[in-house]
């Protein structure tokens, strides 16, 4: 599409942005990692500097902030100044702005229904891609019979470990911090990381079960271990939350319970297990849905989105 000539995204290169259905994108100028991690001030100093002066040598219609969210404040005062030179601007999966920054904002890309109906015209729900060599994942597996959890931001650790304990249920959990577990921990259950993300997708790989518990029914977390689940085809036990109802339906591709649900925790963990028709069933929905989430399908509503800001142009 010719019109894409006139978007300039600012982004990491990583996940979608790295991958070839980004190409379609001719203007991308990527964040450079001159010191530590992406989110290093000095990084992202860079690559706001960087764009301004890509906007200032050809204005752009569109400027689309990817994986930069250190810098999206930074954009929005330059916004504010008109130092964007009159182009929209779309950010992604930015939930916390003030009302200030909000105005100045065209739309906010999000991966939860929910959360774009609460942003009215501005909210842009696109389903997140799952990310990932899956293939490999499956390759490396160990062999099952346990189940997985993992992640960081909202994940109630405590509740699933209770839920387990005193069980037959082989829990392994890969955390990013030991911060978020319990202090004691029964024997069932076994805990690593922070790990690579290839060798956390082996470990949820092997598991015949994927839990993604969440601290509360608001949360906005969770999709990214979601989706990897799906695409690995496994049945998902998660909290029934504004950011998963989009992914897995209950009684489809897994089962849904209330947040600090103990019991139904346990209820929903014994009833995949012990009914194997009625867990490899939701494995093949879960590995349906996951088919739908690519990066193909999250770049053609990424284009159409930015098509539509630019035809409002003229």
């Amino acid at each position: 599409m010719s019109d894409l000539r006139d978007v300039l995204v600012v982004t990491v290169r990583k996940s979608f942005w790295a991958s070839p259905e980004a190409e379609r994108w001719p203007r991308r100028l990527y964040l450079r990692q001159v010191y530590g991690p992406s989110t290093n001030l000095v990084n992202s100093l860079l690559v706001f500097a960087r764009a301004l002066v890509a906007i200032w040598l050809r204005p752009p219609r569109v400027v689309l902030l990817g994986s930069v969210e250190r810098a999206v404040p930074w954009f929005i005062r330059a916004r504010r100044l008109g130092l964007l030179r009159g182009a929209k601007l779309v950010v992604t999966n930015q939930l916390t702005l003030s009302p200030e920054q909000l105005a100045e904002v065209d739309r906010i890309v999000v991966y939860a229904r929910g959360l774009a109906d609460g942003l009215g015209e501005k909210g842009v729900f696109l389903p997140l891609p799952a990310d990932g060599d899956f293939a490999a994942a499956q390759t490396a597996a160990p062999p099952g019979g346990y189940v997985f959890a993992g992640g960081g931001t909202d994940r109630d650790f405590a509740t699933l470990v209770e839920a387990v304990r005193g069980s037959d249920v082989r829990l392994e959990l890969i955390v990013f911090s030991r911060d978020q577990l319990p202090l004691d921990l029964p024997p069932n259950v076994q805990v690593d990381g922070p790990v690579p993300v290839q060798r956390f997708l082996e470990r949820m790989a092997g598991a015949d079960v994927v839990v993604v518990p969440l601290r509360d029914g608001r949360s906005a977390h969770g999709q990214t271990t979601v989706v990897q689940a799906l695409a690995l085809g496994k049945p998902v036990v998660a909290t029934r939350s504004v950011g998963v109802v989009d992914y897995v339906e209950d009684g489809r591709e897994g089962l849904l319970v209330s947040p600090e649900d103990v019991d139904g925790l346990r209820r929903a963990l014994a009833t995949l297990r012990s009914d194997d028709p009625f867990r490899e069933s939701r494995a093949a929905a879960a590995a349906a849905r996951g088919a739908e989430l690519t990066p193909a399908e999250f770049a053609r509503g990424l284009e159409a989105l930015c098509q539509a800001l630019v035809d409002l142009d003229g």
